[in-house]
């Protein structure tokens, strides 16, 4: 790539395809997808080259796809893609975090690194313990020389066990420990954050600037250490431990299975009974560190990758759709929400008089328990088997190695000295290489077998959390997914098949209706498809970074509905076919678009925008196009149908 000087660019910025990528100097890069690669319906891939122009800014969650051409001085804001640059703005540099100014860093080398240092050693004392304690046992008493030494050491049987108590310390008792540290912490040391006054500057003082450096810090993540995971991500439990951290939360707020990473969560006020779809994002503060709280009444609903910028009021009765972009300093009365158009969501449906709060039915599922058609399982039992779930996934990511270790041990009758070094590491090699066969074979039995019996066969409609026992059985088979992250870093296994016929193969083991040369998420998807049995994709069909979501949850009404996607069709990063959506052969919906519901996109057809309004057609038999680099598309990316036939240039 050739990238400028003083670019910043988050780590969860997705760049692919670096020889394509051209950055200019002080660009800024927000958690967002800049991707050359794009598929087509012709069963071929582009790769065309992005220029980002100096001094640009591209906010999060929004894509740039292959062939723009960022002017200089271009700020993208969030929820957008380099197809509507005509909504690029200044003011969309409020929105990026990565223009945020850090504090100096001899603070965080002499006040930060010291604490970071701290909650480290804290969380894995317990860890460390054990190990000490397995170093006291009497199993072998030689001395450490040589390398055969080492490994009569380390592949003596009775250690194996400690091997696997290391793991599930780490999975279990670490995450506790660490976000104790940081609870602690943010009441002593960093203290409670409170809005910006509307007449002053922001403070941008060292130790403000290094208040919130350090939170973000001690809880990188949007699990809270991890934590949440041990939780079942979405009950009372969790809503305890944001309030320790100072968030102002209701009762029954059904949380994310995604979590939220709050960067001042005293300026965050949730109500009761608010129900959260996964990857949203909330800003308590913009560029400048001008901070204003959030608030979201009780009874309202904030659906999948919303983006909620500082001072956003969601009143009583107000959906925030899919995708809903909210301004800076905008109240949402009730209604129903969506997308973003102009740096803004979209209003749908507006609600007529005044919506008073009502108990959702999650909520009536756990405090009317005994009222139900079905056995509810108490909190405390989702809680030991989301545990009991992280601590199997923990074993089975060290069996390989603990399973070779045991395997060159008998091998050898633990007589290392009779054979050469060479001989023995190679065995342990070739063990290894045999294990992680056997152990995916047996993850996949166990994902696949359990989706089969804790969800059975799905059928359209609607499944509340007080009428139905799905979403419960749904909450028990999701817990089962860490068991897929046994590979190298604790990635999924799916995401080593990505484009490849054995991802068919296993979503047609779960029960998906897939055709012949299907090609299913060749850079990932966050998540990939959730209903498998509900998805009808035909031949030639190629599904890139988007979303196979077949169900909605508003209120806690879980409804679900079949997905139908014909011959030859393409979807592209970051678009999105909602329930009963049926794609027709040879359309394409394109970077950032969203298909609603019982909508049809007709043969041919070619959509873009979230939500997409009416395509444009294209004739896919006429005679391609030549990928020029050197085509200036400027601001106007609404020039969409020489851009989508030029894209058609690799027949």
């Amino acid at each position: 790539a050739k990238v400028g000087g003083d670019v910043k660019i988050s780590t969860d910025t997705k760049l692919s395809e670096w020889d394509l990528l051209v950055i200019g100097p002080n660009v800024a890069l927000d958690c967002c997808t800049v991707r050359p690669f794009s598929m087509n319906t012709n069963n071929c891939f582009t790769l065309r080259r992005i220029h980002i122009g100096e001094n640009s800014v591209v906010c999060a969650k929004t894509v740039i796809t292959g062939g723009a051409r960022l002017l200089a001085g271009t700020d993208v804001g969030p929820l957008s893609s380099s197809h509507e640059l005509h909504d690029a703005q200044p003011e969309n540099r409020l929105a990026c975090r990565m223009l945020r100014q850090e504090p100096p860093f001899w603070l965080q080398v002499l006040c930060g690194w010291p604490i970071l240092l701290l909650q480290k050693v804290v969380s894995l004392t317990p860890v460390l313990l054990l190990m000490q304690h397995m170093t006291s046992m009497t199993w072998y008493d030689g001395e450490l020389t040589s390398l055969q030494d080492g490994l009569a050491y380390i592949s003596t049987p009775e250690r194996m066990c400690y091997y696997v108590g290391f793991m599930i310390m780490r999975k279990i008792v670490t995450p506790c420990l660490a976000l104790g540290c940081a609870i602690v912490t943010k009441w002593y040391l960093i203290g409670k954050f409170t809005e910006t006054p509307e007449e002053q500057e922001p403070d941008r003082s060292d130790w403000e600037l290094f208040r919130t450096w350090l939170l973000g810090r001690m809880i990188p993540d949007a699990h809270l250490c991890g934590v949440t995971k041990l939780l079942g991500r979405h009950y009372e439990m969790v809503s305890m431990l944001y309030r320790a951290l100072g968030v102002k939360v209701g009762k029954y707020v059904y949380w994310p299975g995604s979590g939220f990473r709050f960067a001042e969560p005293d300026l965050v006020e949730l109500g009761d009974y608010v129900v959260f779809g996964s990857r949203s994002l909330f800003f308590t503060s913009d560029s400048t560190h001008r901070r204003q709280a959030i608030k979201v009444e009780s009874g309202s609903n904030v659906s999948d990758r919303c983006v909620l910028m500082p001072g956003t009021v969601v009143k009583c009765g107000a959906v925030l759709g899919s995708g809903a972009l909210t301004k800076q300093g905008t109240e949402y009365k009730a209604g129903t929400y969506v997308g973003s158009r102009g740096n803004e969501c979209v209003l749908l449906k507006k609600s007529n008089g005044t919506v008073e709060p009502s108990e959702s039915s999650y909520s009536r599922a756990f405090t009317k328990s005994g009222r139900m058609p079905y056995l509810v399982l108490p909190e405390w039992f989702h809680i030991a088997w989301s545990t009991l779930c992280i601590s199997l996934a923990a074993v089975g990511a060290r069996l390989p190695l603990v399973g070779a270790l045991v395997l060159a041990h008998r091998r050898f009758n633990g007589q290392w000295f009779e054979t050469p070094p060479f001989v023995e590491v190679m065995t342990i090699v070739w063990n290894m290489f045999c294990m992680y066969p056997l152990v995916l074979l047996l993850v996949l039995t166990i994902d696949v077998s359990s989706k089969w019996i804790l969800m059975g066969r799905r059928q359209p409609g609607s499944h509340s959390w007080d009428t139905s026992s799905y979403n419960q059985r749904w909450q028990l088979y999701l817990s089962i997914a860490p068991l897929r992250s046994f590979a190298s870093g604790e990635n999924d296994f799916l995401d080593f098949f990505r484009g490849s016929q054995f991802l068919v193969w296993y979503y047609r083991l779960l029960g998906a209706k897939i055709g012949n040369n299907v090609c299913l998420y060749p850079n990932g998807a966050d998540p990939m498809m959730t209903e498998p049995e509900m998805v009808t994709i035909k031949d030639g069909s190629c599904i890139d970074d988007a979303s196979l979501i077949a169900h909605l949850n508003t209120g806690g009404v879980f409804t679900i509905n079949r997905l139908e996607i014909g011959e030859r069709c393409v979807m592209r990063s970051f678009s999105r076919l909602q329930q009963s959506a049926v794609m027709e052969p040879k359309s394409v919906l394109m970077e950032h678009t969203l298909v609603l519901p019982a909508d049809t996109v007709k043969a041919n057809e070619w959509r873009q925008g979230w939500p997409a309004g009416r395509g444009w057609m294209e004739d896919v038999d006429e005679e391609a196009w030549d990928d020029r680099d050197d085509v200036e598309w400027g601001q106007d990316a609404r020039k969409l149908n020489a851009e989508t036939r030029a894209l058609l240039c690799c027949t």
